[in-house]
């Protein structure tokens, strides 16, 4: 070997070398995926960045799984390495097969503390080579732990809409949000709290008990009186009014107006009519009333306004009536109980199932102040109408549904969101003259810095049901959204938890839920007919095509190396 050929294989190995050198210090990837499906946002290197002790993630989702969930679990592996590097190495993840048990008891009772710690289950169908069918039960969940702090997540989208490859993408497209908003909760020592005002009728504390759980995963909750304290709300990351039933003072508006001047994020969740429903169980028969909150022309100077009119959609959830066949219960539409359709382009409705409403209102927005945008987040379909109280409901109309023709009304709003800065409601008024507070030392803000409110024009969106025994009231084992009748769950508390997230989200995490995917499907019935074409184009051509290379390159050889053997 010449000295030229040894300083080029120096060379050659200095590089190797130098590269692995380099690599090892810094690591990078190269994303060729048009929607750069494998790189990690910003905001979540920084949360992960800022971790300080070991964070232990044991994942719930491993064994005999079918291929579509092995993706999805392989998947997960790959971005939880993602967040190895970018933490320092600080994530320790485990994956654990359920199943996997020394008996069925002991099985069961891992199961059982899955479904406490807030991990749901999954039944599965498993074709078997007979052509039957077994069951499967997976828990697509996580528990993080750091330091001394625990935290549940599930991972797997609930779009019951949604195609099973669709739901599996959609939850794709979710789980770095899903991870890391999680993460950002354990990482953060000292958490906000949330309020449940009451005082105004508002739901109590047991109605609204599931909500506040799952709330309670990221802030501290409490229920709050204002009582027109002025410094009642000030300590609170956002305030949650859900379905009031008597009027706000005006010392109590005030407190709220200030609270939200002062940077205070809301959530209105209010009825525009009044329908007992106890009356309608009972005789069969109730009366929708005009509700006065005292809060029209408050909301109204912040940009909407809740009419009084109340909701009638064919696109509606069922109610449990007897017929003159049968005295047993049996499901009827009730034309009362919209299914109302998440808007798809923002982060706090995508891939969310429909919601279910009660007696709910429609919303208009007002005014044209360039300083609020508002987004609609939650739509009737298009058979909708709108009935203005006084006027009676009578059980008896699920036998006699009006006619699809006079449903006129079209994507009747019922949730909007409004960013930006608004104008004080008391910007006209001294508080000190009017002896609203005679002691009030500040100066009354009129415009507020950047903020947020939702409004939600239906107060009973985040109830759930609750037993009244001889041992006082107990909350049920179902969250908001859930329908005794049918067994079925809409997606109030996801949307409630979803929006509540994008309000107090200082990080910029909840943007995360808006990364998309693009789904590339096979065409089944193609994939059927051009079978045997495909077939022998992935399999017998490549294996053709390279019996040919060597052909031609042994004829090559043959070639050249002939004449010099003939020379």
């Amino acid at each position: 070997m010449n000295k030229k050929n040894i300083r080029q294989l120096a060379i050659f190995f200095g590089a190797i070398v130098l590269i692995n050198l380099v690599s090892s210090k810094y690591f990078f990837r190269i994303d060729l995926t048009a929607e750069k499906r494998y790189t990690l946002s910003a905001e979540t290197k920084q949360v992960l960045r800022e971790l300080d002790a070991p964070l232990f993630i044991n994942i719930y989702l491993d064994g005999d799984l079918p291929v579509q969930f092995r993706k999805f679990r392989n998947r997960i592996s790959e971005i939880i390495d993602d967040f190895k590097v970018y933490s320092g190495d600080r994530i320790i993840c485990r994956f654990y097969d359920p199943t996997e048990t020394k008996s069925v008891e002991e099985r069961e009772k891992r199961y059982a503390n899955l479904e406490a710690a807030g991990i749901k289950k999954i039944t599965l169908f498993k074709p078997n080579k007979d052509g039957s069918h077994s069951q499967q039960i997976i828990f697509p969940g996580a528990i993080l732990s750091y330091k001394e702090h625990g935290a549940a997540v599930h991972l797997l989208s609930n779009n019951r809409s949604a195609h099973y490859e669709e739901a599996l993408n959609a939850s794709l497209e979710t789980l770095e949000y899903e991870l890391i908003k999680t993460v950002n909760m354990l990482k953060n020592d000292s958490i906000g709290y949330v309020a449940f005002t009451t005082g105004h009728g508002e739901l109590g504390w047991y109605e609204t008990y599931h909500l506040a759980k799952e709330i309670s995963n990221f802030y501290h909750v409490e229920p709050k009186a204002i009582n027109g304290q002025l410094d009642a709300l000030d300590k609170y990351k956002a305030v949650i009014i859900a379905n009031p039933r008597e009027p706000f003072s005006e010392k109590d508006k005030f407190v709220i107006d200030r609270y939200l001047m002062r940077g205070g994020k809301l959530m209105w969740l209010l009825d525009g009519a009044d329908v007992n429903t106890d009356s309608l169980s009972a005789s069969g028969f109730t009366f929708a009333l005009p509700i006065e909150l005292n809060l029209n022309d408050q909301l109204f100077h912040y940009g909407v306004r809740i009419n009084y009119g109340v909701i009638q959609d064919f696109e509606s959830n069922t109610i449990a009536v007897t017929t003159d066949a049968s005295p047993q219960l049996v499901s009827a539409p009730w034309l009362y109980y919209p299914l109302v359709e998440p808007v798809q382009n923002h982060v706090i409705t995508k891939n969310l199932d429909p919601v279910w409403l009660r007696y709910a209102s429609e919303i208009d927005t007002v005014g044209q102040d360039g300083n609020i945008t508002k987004k609609v987040l939650l739509q009737t379909s298009t058979k909708s109408r709108t009935k203005e109280p006084p006027f009676m409901i009578n059980i008896d109309e699920v036998h006699y549904p009006p006619e699809q023709l006079r449903f006129n009304k079209s994507r009747c709003i019922t949730a909007v969101l409004l960013e930006g800065c608004f104008p004080s409601a008391f910007r006209n008024h001294n508080v000190r003259s009017q002896q609203l507070f005679p002691q009030f030392n500040e100066n009354q803000i009129k415009k507020s810095v950047e903020t947020k409110m939702i409004v939600v024009a239906d107060g009973d969106i985040a109830r759930n049901d609750v037993s009244y025994t001889a041992n006082g009231v107990i909350p049920s084992n179902h969250p908001p959204g859930y329908d005794r009748a049918t067994g079925i769950t809409f997606a109030n508390k996801d949307f409630l938890v979803n929006a509540l997230n994008y309000l107090t989200d200082d990080a910029g995490l909840t943007k995360l839920r808006n990364r998309e995917y693009k789904l590339r499907l096979l065409n089944k019935q193609k994939v059927i007919k051009e079978e045997l074409k495909w077939q022998l184009i992935n399999i017998v051509f490549p294996m053709l095509l390279i019996i040919a290379g060597g052909a031609l390159y042994n004829r090559w050889r043959k070639q050249k190396y002939g004449k010099i053997i003939e020379n």
